[in-house]
């Protein structure tokens, strides 16, 4: 049992890698046909010099990426599933950023994103689209800012399809 799943960890996860290698990763692993998807989702990565990527998957139909990039106090970090549906590919994210003031300065800022409660030291926040937000204040005075949205793909086509709950905490389809 012990070997198995040391096996299965290898199977699972490939090697760290960069923003231009994540279509060539997904096709060895024989998940085709999301490329567009994969472009648009992690647009901002490629963008960045410094920006690193790993992927994992467990069958062709459905591929994670997890990847970094930015600056300090203006990062990025964006875990991705993505699953082929039919014509279809999904797109699953649970992505967190900075903002380089403490939360109250992102708030103002920011006022499409009303408090809806208090929890420890979170703040709970949605825009009008019923998109989620956690507010955490952090110690270098910056704020992280963590959401989740889920966009479909025509397999051929560049832009989401649909975005079921899909703008980011500066108002824009996220990428």
């Amino acid at each position: 049992m012990k070997h198995a799943t040391i096996a299965l960890a290898f199977l699972l996860f490939a090697p760290t890698a960069y923003g231009t290698d994540l279509i060539s990763m997904a096709h060895k692993a024989g998940f085709n046909s999301c490329d567009n998807a994969i472009k648009k989702e992690f647009s901002g990565l490629t963008e960045h010099a410094n920006g690193v990527a790993s992927t994992g998957y467990f069958n062709n139909r459905s591929f994670s990426i997890m990847a970094t990039w930015g600056k300090e106090k203006d990062s990025v970090w964006k875990n991705t599933t993505l699953i082929k549906f039919g014509r279809r590919c999904l797109s699953y994210s649970l992505v967190g950023t900075t903002f380089p003031s403490k939360c109250e300065a992102f708030q103002a800022a920011n006022s499409e994103w009303q408090v809806v409660r208090q929890a420890a030291d979170f703040t709970w926040t949605q825009n009008q689209g019923g998109v989620n937000a956690l507010l955490k204040d952090l110690p270098n005075n910056s704020c992280a800012i963590t959401y989740r949205i889920h966009q479909s793909y025509d397999i051929d086509a560049v832009n989401p399809v649909r975005s079921v709950k899909g703008k980011n905490s500066n108002g824009n389809n996220n990428g």
